[in-house]
């Protein structure tokens, strides 16, 4: 079966192909797409830029080009070479060239988490499977952004993660799996999010192990009754978290993350001030 796997260039992006790529190995990666896309909230809401700064900034230029001999986890270049799998930042997804540099990498399914570009019909026809999402809420109620950070406003006791088949609906698609963790509410959001994406690994790769059987699942569809879609976030929202006593991050946990890129005995970055 021929993957390709979109996500985003980003610390919980690099966490998940750590989980993913080695539990692929019966299966043929043609290929990693990343993307790179900033929202202007994201460099204006001040949470959102210290969010910026903890998942993409710090890591991508102070963590993951250190990675390598040693390291539990490695970043995007180490992934590339150790799994001989080009690994790519692609800008756009809609249109004729973006189909066509699809269609090339021979794609039979195509597996995508956390990756902030929306694919149109005529592209989502192409792998022959299809294409599946790895979503970091229970879905149908959490669709949307920032998933994690709404569930535990609206007071759940668990952090979901649906898996579901790509349609043209944002998060709509029908469901073939959900999974969850309990909720911690004295640790940091960003580490638990981290944890998130990797719980949907054995259902992807028994999806994969289907489909090269020509067993495709149709999954469950949803209920889009019950369905809510939530965009960036506001300031109200994050002064809520700090309400209910859940850091945005949290140092202790963060720099744990963080480690497990490095080398052992290696520095880490200077942090911000949680």
């Amino acid at each position: 079966m021929n993957v390709l796997v979109c996500t985003k260039q980003d610390l919980h992006g690099a966490v998940f192909l750590n989980a993913l790529l080695p539990a692929l190995h019966g299966h043929r990666v043609v290929g990693v797409w990343l993307s790179d896309s900033v929202r202007p909230a994201e460099r204006e809401l001040p949470e959102l830029a210290l969010l910026h700064r903890l998942e993409r900034t710090l890591p991508l230029q102070q963590v993951f080009p250190r990675s390598g001999d040693g390291a539990e986890l490695m970043g995007f270049e180490a992934l590339a070479r150790r799994f001989a799998v080009p690994v790519q930042v692609v800008p756009e997804v809609i249109g004729e060239p973006a189909r066509a540099r699809l269609a090339a990498t021979g794609a039979e399914l195509v597996v995508v988490a956390r990756f902030s570009q929306l694919f149109d019909a005529a592209t989502l026809a192409l792998p022959r499977c299809g294409m599946v999402n790895v979503h970091p809420g229970r879905l149908p109620r959490f669709a949307g952004l920032h998933a994690p950070l709404r569930s535990v406003l609206a007071g759940e006791a668990d952090l979901g993660c649906s898996v579901h088949w790509i349609t043209e609906g944002i998060d709509a698609g029908p469901l073939l799996a959900r999974h969850a963790v309990p909720v911690q509410p004295h640790a940091g959001l960003l580490e638990q999010i981290a944890g998130l994406y990797p719980l949907a690994v054995p259902t992807l790769v028994e999806l994969a192990d289907a489909c090269a059987a020509g067993r495709r699942p149709a999954g469950e569809p949803q209920d889009l009754g019950q369905r809510r879609y939530r965009s960036l976030p506001d300031r109200s929202e994050f002064a809520a978290l700090r309400q209910r006593g859940m850091p945005l991050w949290q140092e202790a946990g963060y720099s744990g993350l963080l480690r497990r890129f490095l080398p052992p005995g290696a520095a880490l970055p200077a942090l911000p001030s949680p």
